[in-house]
Formats: structure tokens, sequence, C-alpha cells
């Protein structure tokens, strides 16, 4: 299916993306900026009660105010449950039930969004206020409040490999944990707003999301209507996170949209974006593990829980790095998604791998301390190489039979292409851990655990590794699929359903489908939230868009290539063989003779009159013709990160000096967008580690630091400048020339790559967000 031809023409260039002259100038149009004409101005009644019921609700002030077109209830919805992608969201979109501060209860459409904002207050509404519970622990027992039809916490999600008894018995060795793990914000540095409008019996969504065609999904869910009613043009993001997939707030915008009978514009303000929608789970991992006296892990068991406030329904956190250490003789994860009434909790940037993976290596690294062990040899002798068996076992759920039948059962032609199922196709952790090392010094900085390299007064200063995993993609919740059109002039349009929140998704698949076509880059536009003409796709979520979207955008091209060389072979080069004709600069040529006197564009080609049809071709549409294998049975993607930090022993304060990324996720369609992700993705990582955390009001629940002033986010000033990134160029056998995903594992290897350095600078181990009065507090100063 791949082949490991290195000497591309796009693929692998520093171009810079697509879309930047618009950013930079101001010029490119996000949610927040879209007007449609009559447009109204909606505004959401939100719950004052972590839990309540709504007994008498009269809107007839509101309706009877001057400017305002209608008012939306629960009475008005359909009563219908929808889902977000990956279980983010579950229910309805009002029921009149509150299950956290700020749920949503109401809407009003106006003339303005003052008028809104005033009907909104003219709302009267009397509660039942219901009991609630914040914590998980609490909301497990028998006896909790329950917030959900369904129960207040969900059957655990399993993985196990061996047999953990064993595991204890071999090891020589043995570490305990349990660590919680505080909520961090997506804190958008951009809004998001929707707009809705009804024609007849369609509706059309503009709204930012990184996933359109599962948001269309989930209005049909809400809504009951055919999915060809409804059309989502999906607009750029920016540093979404996952914020940005499906949210209630736009399908109450679709409800009342309808019930004012006329579009409508629901905007979000700062504190409802960071208040409202979604957030990363509270989290708390209890484990052990243990090692042979030579750092061979035998045992690994872990029970995690997971916080899902109101609305999530998640029951695993997608935790990839059971894979990455999936060396160890004996497994046994377990994860339990909880409700609680607090805000919905969702997935967020290397969701899982980022909080369970982080408790993985905190142990592991308690482990090679134990047995007196390198961290960077302990990751290498115990993490995957390619080849091995993966752990993770989602795709083993949807099996008909066993894996025998399972294998047998896939046709001879695919399988003459696909992978070794269920084991490690390419890439690894060693490279970039062994060249990560070396240039960053490692073996002459690192001075042993608990040790700093360098004490100034109260200032102590360390180094630390860690390493990150992530799936590329999954294939769960449905296809992935591409379309592309080679124009009358010779340029392609892409259609492929993807987000765009700053990871230069348009100018990637762009260079993918260049590549593919045999065309310059600035032959090649793209579509990417029109779902009326983009395939259906998972969007940007689970690090998906390079490597499953990236594959089905090669193989929709590699289709219309395809054809087009079938009819130059008919047409122009007399019936040749068209596997012995080639495209360059978007010239058909014998293969290997781009300077061929027999050279045709791809404009004359399809406007030569066709033997067949008796008229030109005109234009070609090209689709993938086979099925992608399951990329959670094969692909992983990788990272390994070295930071220096300086601790103040006396304050607590910590400060990153040095940093090194080393990422290895197959081949590097574009560097210069691969290192923004890597950077991008090790900031928010640091932030997590040692700042970012929401605060909740512990009587209500409500958040308390909502904004960006009280939420104290890591800025580019306070990560070092000189940060080093390095890729290692392992080829996969399936993404799109030898590509695979990146998004997701540098944010894991951060949090425990800082957390890592801390413990060498103290000798102490900190819970995240290790805040200066938390480092103080475990140094004993409190």
């Amino acid at each position: 299916m791949g082949y490991e031809d290195r000497n591309f023409s796009v693929v692998g260039k520093g171009v810079h993306v697509k879309d930047a002259s618009e950013k930079v100038t101001g010029a490119l149009k996000y949610a927040v900026d879209l007007k449609v004409q009559n447009m109204a101005y909606g505004k959401i009644l939100r719950c004052p009660h972590p839990h309540a019921r709504i007994t008498r609700i009269d809107t007839s002030k509101a309706e009877a105010l001057a400017g305002v077109y209608g008012v939306l209830t629960h009475l008005d919805t359909p009563g219908l449950d929808w889902e977000a992608a990956w279980f983010n969201y579950r229910g309805k979109v009002l029921d009149g039930i509150g299950r956290f501060v700020g749920d949503d209860m109401a809407a009003v459409a106006a003339v303005s969004e003052e008028i809104a904002e005033q009907a909104v207050r003219l709302i009267e509404v009397e509660y039942e206020v219901l009991p609630h519970v914040f914590d998980m622990e609490e909301a497990r027992k028998m006896d909790a409040p329950q917030i959900r039809d369904e129960g207040n916490e969900r059957d655990p999600y399993i993985v196990e490999w061996g047999d953990v008894a064993e595991g204890e018995k071999d090891a020589e060795v043995t570490v305990d944990c349990d660590i919680f793990y505080e909520s961090q914000q997506y804190a958008p540095l951009g809004r998001n707003a929707a707009i809705a409008e009804w024609m007849g019996d369609k509706v059309t969504l503009w709204t930012s999301s990184q996933t359109p065609s599962e948001l269309r999904d989930g209005v049909h869910e809400a809504l009951g209507i055919p999915l060809s009613k409804i059309r989502v043009m999906a607009l750029p993001c920016g540093s979404s996170f996952g914020q940005w997939w499906s949210n209630n707030f736009m399908i109450i915008t679709v409800l009342l949209a309808k019930k004012a009978r006329r579009a409508v514009k629901i905007e979000l303000t700062n504190e409802e974006c960071m208040a409202t929608v979604k957030r990363r789970h509270l989290e708390r991992t209890r484990g052990r593990m243990g090692c042979t006296k030579d750092g061979q892990i035998t045992l690994a068991q872990f029970d995690h829980l997971i916080d899902n406030g109101g609305y999530g329904f998640k029951d695993d956190v997608g935790f990839f790095c059971v894979d990455m250490w999936g060396r160890a003789r004996h497994g046994h994860y377990a994860v339990h998604g909880i409700n609680t009434n607090l805000l919905t909790a969702g997935c967020m940037r290397g969701v899982g791998d980022c909080t369970l993976g982080a408790s993985v290596e905190r142990v592991a690294d308690q482990l090679a301390e134990k047995v007196g062990m390198d961290p960077v040899d302990f990751r290498i002798k115990n993490q995957i190489k390619p080849g091995e068996e993966l752990r993770m076992q989602h795709s083993k759920h949807n099996m008909k039979g066993n894996i025998k039948e399972y294998i047998d059962g896939i046709r001879e032609d695919l399988k003459e292409d696909w992978p070794e199922l269920f084991h490690l196709s390419s890439g690894s952790t060693e490279d970039i851990l062994t060249m990560g090392a070396d240039a960053f010094g490692w073996k002459e900085r690192w001075k042993g655990w608990g040790k700093p390299h360098t004490v100034d007064g109260p200032l102590r200063r360390a180094v630390g590794v860690g390493t990150g995993a992530h799936v590329c993609g999954v294939e769960f919740e449905g296809s992935t699929s591409a379309v592309v059109r080679i124009n009358p002039d010779g340029s392609l349009k892409v259609h492929c359903s993807v987000g765009r929140q700053g990871q230069g998704s348009e100018t990637t698949q762009s260079q993918v489908a260049a590549e593919a076509m045999g065309v310059s880059l600035d032959m090649v536009e793209i579509e990417t939230g029109d779902t009326d003409s983009c395939p259906w796709s998972h969007g940007s979520l689970a690090s998906n868009t390079m490597y499953r979207v990236g594959w089905a955008t090669r193989a929709a091209t590699m289709d219309a290539r395809r054809q087009l060389l079938e009819i130059a072979a008919r047409e122009l080069f007399d019936g040749a063989d068209p596997a012995e004709l080639d495209i360059t600069d978007g010239v058909v040529h014998p293969k290997g003779q781009p300077d061929s006197n027999r050279r045709f564009p791809i404009t004359q080609v399809l406007h030569e009159i066709r033997s067949d049809t008796l008229g030109q071709t005109s234009s070609i549409t090209g689709r993938p013709s086979v099925p992608m294998p399951p990329a959670t049975t094969f692909a992983r993607q990788f990272a390994a990160q070295f930071v220096e930090v300086e601790v103040d022993i006396e304050t607590g304060q910590i400060k990153l000096l040095d940093f090194l990324a080393a990422q290895d996720s197959g081949t590097v369609v574009n560097p210069q967008v691969l290192k923004n992700q890597v950077i991008g993705g090790a900031i928010c990582g640091a932030g997590f580690a040692i700042y970012e955390h929401l605060v909740f009001d512990e009587e209500t629940g409500a958040i308390k630091n909502a904004n960006l002033l009280d939420y104290k986010l890591l800025r580019a000033a306070d990560f070092p400048h000189q940060a080093k990134v390095m890729f290692s160029e392992s080829y996969d056998p399936v993404g799109p020339f030898g590509a695979r995903g990146a998004g997701e594992s540098p944010i894991a290897a951060s949090i425990a790559a800082v957390a890592q350095a801390v413990y060498n600078a103290t000798g102490v181990w900190v819970d995240l967000p290790m805040t200066p009065e938390r480092v103080v507090r475990a140094l004993g100063g409190v």
C-alpha cells in the first residue's frame, strides 16, 4: 500500500500555510465574524443551581418585550437525545433539568444582543433544587444523588493481558501511586458563535468546529430530521484543543432559529466559553508497577477515575500509554467514567495520555530510581518496538469472531497491502530518545535521581525526560473519506472534512494531493467544512487528520490520477499501458522521461475529444476505492522531550530554562507545521504541569476563574525561546507517503518531562499542577 519513495516534490517542504496572509492581516473569517441578512441575536438562560428541575417557567414578559422574536424552552424541543463525538456529550438539548451551574435552560432571539439579554432576565423560572454531588468518589456511592437516568457511573473500560498475580510474584521491586489531576480548561484565545438559518425544512449551520460531520449528525439526532436537510459550514477555530467539536449551544441555535422564524446568531462570551461548554476531566490514578532488579517491568496495574461532569459519557480516556509501556509482562488497566454536578468534561488534547500516561511515567521513574537505572535507558528497555503486540483492545470489541476468524475473513487483495494487525507497524521512542539525549547532552546534565546539577542559594536546577504516545485516528465511529476533483484547467479541488484549529490541515492535505497528482501546490485548493460537499469524516480529533484523512485524500487523488492516465494512454499515447505514464508539474509523459517530446498537459488530456464518448472529459472525480485498515490496530505516534528547570525552594516558583522535543510521526509532510504542532503541545503540557487548573466553588461547583486573567496560561515568554525540535522519520506503511499523526503525543511527553525535572531538582514528587503553593507544601515549607 505504501511506497517508501522519499524523492518528494511537495511533501516534506516547509511551505507557508495557505491561509497565512489572511491570518496575519485579520481577513480570515471565524464564526464570530460572520453575519447573515436579517439575523437575530440569541442569548441563553443559564442554571443558577448545581442540580435543579424547572417546575414552572413563564416566558410571557420576555416575549412581550419589543424586539424579541422568540423564546425557546425545553417545552419546544423534540425531546431526543443527541451525542457528540466520542461520548463528549450525551443528552437532550434542553430537558428542564440543570446539571451544573451554567447549564443551558432556555434561549431568547431578539433584534439585538442587548434586548436578548434583557429578555433573558425577564424569564420567570421556579426550580426544585435537587441534591448534588461534586466529588467522583461520592458520586459512585449507591445513595449518591443521581445525575442521569443511566446512573452516575459507566461500566469500567478494561485492558488486560497476562496475569497480574504472576507479575507481582516476578517483581523484585514495586511502587504504588495515588495521583489526583485537576481540570485543565481549553482556554481558547478566540470565542465561538453559531448562526443557523432555515429555508423551508432545511437548515444551514455556520460555526467554528473541528468536527463538521459529527456536528451534522448531532443536529440530526437532536431534531430527528434527515441528514440531507442539514448543512454544516464549519469555519476555522483557532486553538480549540478539542473544545469546538459538537456543542449544545450550536444545536440550541438551530432550534431557536426555527422558533424565531429567522436566522439567529448566538455568540458566546469569554466566560461562557470557559464555564459552560466543557473542560478536561478531573482524574485520579491508583496503581502499582513492579520490575526485576535489571529493570524489566513485570506488572502494570492501574485503576483510573475520570469525572464526566453533567453530560460527558466517556468510559475511557484513550490511554495509549498502555501500548507504549506494553512490554510489561502482565497488565491490567481499568478506567471508570463518572458523572458529577460539575461542568461537562470531555476530550482535550492528549486525553488520557497526559493524565493516566503521566501517572505511568511517574511510577516507571520511581521503579527506575529503585533499581538504579537512567530514565532514558529504562524507557528504551521497557517501551514498545515495531513488530511487537499492541495492548489496546478497542477494535477487538468490534470483531465478528476471534482474531483468526477476523483476519481470515479479510479480502485477500486487501490483506496483501495491510500491515500485521494488532502489532505496531512502525516508529517507537527508541530513536527519538537516543537522538534527543545526545543533542540535549543528557549524560552530562543528568546527575542522578533527585539530584540537581546546580545549587545556587534557594535555586535548584535539574533536567528531566518524558515520553508520550497517542493513536493516529480511530475507526470506531465511522469511516473517513475524501473527494478530489480535477478541474478543466488542470487544477485540483480537495473535499475532506477536517478542522482548522491552527494545525495547518488545509495546507498539509493540499500537499498530499499535489504530491499524489504531480502538480504544484498552487494548483490545489481545498474545502474542509461544508458537509454538503465533503464526505463524512471524524474530523480533526484523536490525531486523525494527517493519518486517516490524509490517507483518504491520497487515495482519492490516486483514483483521479488513474482515470486521467487511462484517458491519456488511450487518446494521446496510442493505447499505451497507463502504468507506463507519469505526471510531473501537471504534464503527462512517459515514466522516467519528463522531457520527452510526447508530453501533454493535464488540460489537453481533459479537453481531448474522447474516442468513446465523442466529447471532452472536462473534469474527473476521484474517491478511495478500498477501505482503510483499522488504524488503532497498528499505528501510533511517539514523542520524547527533555527539559531543564529551575525551582526556587523558598517560593516554589518553577522556570523552564531549556527544552528539546523529539518526535516520531513518520514522514514529515511539512516541517514548519509539524514543529508548530510539537512546540504547541509542549507548551500546553508544560502549562498543565505547572500552572493551569480550574477552581470550582465548594458550595455550588461554579467555576471561579473562568477568564484569562485568573486562569493562568503559559505564555510564549514563559517557554524557552531556544527550544529545539527534532524528527525521526520512520516510514509508515499505510499513512500518506509514510506520515502518521502528531498532534497529541507532544503534550503527554511534556508533562512527564517537567514533572521528573522538578523531582530531580527538589527530591519530591508534586501532583499537577505544580503551583508554587504545592511545591512549597511538598517541600514541607507550609
